[in-house]
């Protein structure tokens, strides 16, 4: 085995989880299951929001971060009112030293009541030592899409 064949397995695990990592955001929908949320995340997960004034519209600290609980507990109100679908990634970078990846997603947001809009969204997914894992999440989220989202799960 040549040197480079465990970092391109290490490559392609976690383009595997990251692609996953997305893809819960519809399975979970689809399926009415707000646990698929965290199947490829590790037990101790943080998931942090950007831009600032996000947090600042939800009067949350600027270090705030959600655990999983959490999180699946928003993910879960959520869901009972909107679905995403069509969910697509773009501009996929991996950087198999640091255990990190990036890119950029589209999805289209429909609401119970018919209603549906476009949300745009870049992510740092930072791995565990072998990729199968995200140990943390950092999303810079289309805010006029968040402050939807949250006003029609309230």
């Amino acid at each position: 085995m040549t040197s480079s064949a465990p970092l391109s397995d290490l490559r392609k695990r976690i383009e595997t989880t990251t692609r996953a990592f997305l893809s819960a955001f519809e399975e979970g929908g689809t399926q009415d299951n707000a646990s698929l949320i965290n199947r490829d995340v590790t037990a101790d997960c943080s998931r942090h929001m950007l831009p600032a004034s996000i947090l600042q519209a939800f009067e949350l600290p600027a270090e705030f971060s959600f655990d999983n609980t959490t999180f699946q507990g928003v993910f879960a109100k959520d869901i009972k009112v909107l679905k995403f679908e069509n969910n697509i990634m773009s501009n996929l970078v991996i950087d198999t030293e640091a255990r990190r990846a990036a890119f950029t997603s589209l999805a289209e947001v429909r609401t119970h009541r018919g209603e549906s809009y476009p949300v745009e969204q870049s992510w740092i997914l930072y791995f565990n030592e072998d990729g199968s894992k995200v140990r943390k999440v950092v999303e810079f989220c289309d805010k006029d899409a968040i402050l939807k989202m949250a006003s029609a799960s309230a």
